[in-house]
């Protein structure tokens, strides 16, 4: 069996595929063009790791779009099935190859409810796909909405190898966190405001908390907050962590790859998340996985519907949680704690092997 895997939206494709190697399948992805940074194989392994497995594409746009098109038609056919994710779906429909689809983000949420051509073929692309599944737990009001009652939850597989807890001393001397998500919060970059306020990241909820933290008489150690600038209000924040006070606090750093979150991962007494969907982002699967305790927001309705048990992160849907978080957070010993259930959490129910095997399973059956 040979196995393509599309839509590589961070990187999520690409790992699927090496977990499938590791089982002994002929699995591959397909990168476009376009594809880069954290959707590029090349930010989450060394070049001599990833490029076995890669296939490309030229992405091209308008009446080009068609050259893509047949481009990717000579390379689906060589593979018995495509696993496409986002809006890689598309293509897998309009080429009549053997799919399943597996919903990302915005995909689900924002794009099968646009009045425009693109979001009529999202829609198709999930109704007409061989299994549809979706990876968000925040997904399921809008697969009810638009009826997709083929649809199966499908978690985000975790290397729980290359994300392992690494051996530290307790600090009960200072707080060191890493805010590792994209930069959203204002719709100042889009004219699309009420499509795209459903995947914001919320950040200025944890700044105004942070703030609010720092000046509570709760508050006994000093902190440092790490935060790559990227994401689309990158050169907002600045001027609103200023304006909150707590500009000294933050140390602000360039895009980092993998290894360098890693890293921080490690380093970090805590991970923050973001603030806005209500389920758990992939930095806080990969925190979790490390065994670090991580800070962001979900909803109980939600995850129960996933999982027969709720993650350990800890959620807060406004500033003056954050700051209660925050205080409890002072304490290595409820750290450490935190992080021992993040890792167990992540262990039976993101471990890559089941989830991977599962989704091998399904192929052969489909095939």
């Amino acid at each position: 069996m040979k196995i393509l895997f599309t839509g590589n939206i961070d990187n999520i494709a690409y790992s699927c595929a090496k977990f499938a190697r590791r089982k002994g399948v002929d699995a591959d992805v397909l990168i476009s063009s376009v594809e880069k940074e954290v959707s590029h194989p090349f930010w989450e392994d060394p070049e001599d790791v990833a490029s076995p497995i890669m296939r490309s594409f030229e992405r091209r746009g308008g009446l080009q779009v068609f050259n893509s098109l047949f481009q990717m038609r000579k390379i689906f056919d060589e593979y018995d099935i495509v696993i496409s994710m986002g809006m890689m779906s598309i293509a897998a429909h309009l080429l009549k190859s053997p799919y399943i689809a597996i919903a990302l983000g915005a995909d689900m949420k924002e794009l099968v409810f646009e009045k425009t051509p693109r979001g009529w073929l999202m829609d198709r692309a999930f109704r007409y796909a061989t299994q549809l599944y979706y990876n968000d737990t925040d997904h399921i009001p809008a697969v009810s909405q638009k009826g997709y009652n083929q649809a199966r939850y499908f978690p985000i597989p975790v290397d729980t190898e290359k994300y392992s807890p690494k051996n530290r001393k307790p600090n009960d001397e200072s707080l060191l966190l890493f805010h590792g998500s994209s930069l959203s919060w204002t719709l100042d970059w889009t004219k699309k405001k009420e499509l795209h306020k459903t995947t914001l990241k919320r950040n200025d909820v944890f700044f105004k908390g942070l703030h609010q933290y720092i000046n509570s008489d709760k508050s006994r150690v000093p902190v440092e907050v790490v935060v790559p600038l990227w994401g689309p209000d990158k050169d907002n924040v600045k001027p609103l962590c200023e304006k909150l006070g707590i500009l000294h606090l933050i140390k602000f750093v360039p895009p980092v790859n993998k290894s360098e979150i890693i890293d921080l991962y490690h380093r970090a007494d805590v991970v923050i998340d973001q603030f806005n969907m209500p389920r758990l982002g992939y930095n806080a699967l990969e925190a979790l996985s490390c065994g670090r305790p991580v800070l962001g927001y979900y909803t109980e309705e939600l995850q129960l519907a996933c999982y027969p048990e709720l993650p350990p992160m800890l959620s807060a849907n406004s500033p003056e949680v954050v700051v209660e978080h925050l205080i409890d957070l002072q304490d290595s010993s409820y750290r450490v704690e935190k992080g021992k259930e993040g890792r167990n959490w992540i262990l039976n129910h993101h471990h890559w092997d089941p989830i991977i095997t599962s989704l091998l399973n399904e192929c052969n059956d489909l095939l």
